[in-house]
């Protein structure tokens, strides 16, 4: 079994809201346009512990928690809603009650939102930027490694993308799955990329 390989990096950026009960990734409708679910709660005011990133736009952290994490994703998303980015509203209605969930549409405009928005725009941590972590590269196989060692059936890719899933075997994931993934996950971001064990 094959499947989309896995990247921590700017692919991180939907990665850790794939967390949050199936919210972000992207999907497609029916009619092909593809779209992104957000958690969305009451408050959409950045967190404190955030630190200001290049251009004023919000630095993500490695050991910010997810609501803090969630809080500077939803200042981004609601942005990009009320400067005309397309609601989905049958799946934000979809969502369970009171989770806050919305789903934007992913075309890309208007794109005077996305423009309008970009300060609002969270930076991964810096740790898991390539263009400024010159270990990185380590630091991913290590990450990779850390995932083995915890049951996964995954290697690099060549070109060192991202991570797939091992051909052959019956469970790739090792178990690991909705929440073990998570905390996999987390765990090994901070093992690899801070040094935390």
């Amino acid at each position: 079994m094959t499947t989309a390989p896995r990247r921590v990096g700017l692919t991180a950026l939907i990665l850790f809201a794939t967390v949050l009960a199936g919210c972000g990734g992207e999907k497609s409708d029916a009619d092909g346009t593809p779209d992104v679910a957000s958690l969305v709660t009451g408050s959409a005011v950045p967190s404190a512990s955030a630190t200001s990133g290049v251009a004023g736009r919000p630095q993500l952290r490695l050991d910010m928690n997810e609501d803090e994490k969630q809080r500077l994703w939803n200042t981004y998303n609601y942005c990009l809603r009320d400067h005309g980015v397309k609601e989905i509203k049958e799946r934000s209605a979809g969502a369970p009650k009171g989770s806050g969930i919305i789903s934007l549409d992913q075309s890309g405009e208007p794109k005077a939102a996305y423009v309008a928005c970009a300060d609002k725009l969270p930076l991964q941590p810096p740790e898991l930027d390539e263009e400024k972590n010159p270990n990185y590269v380590i630091q991913w196989n290590d990450y990779v490694q850390c995932l083995r060692g915890r049951g996964m059936k995954i290697h690099s890719l060549p070109d060192g993308s991202g991570w797939t899933y091992d051909d052959g075997v019956a469970d790739p994931s090792g178990g690991l799955q909705g929440a073990a993934y998570d905390k996999a996950e987390r765990e090994c971001t901070l093992e690899a990329f801070r040094g935390e064990k």
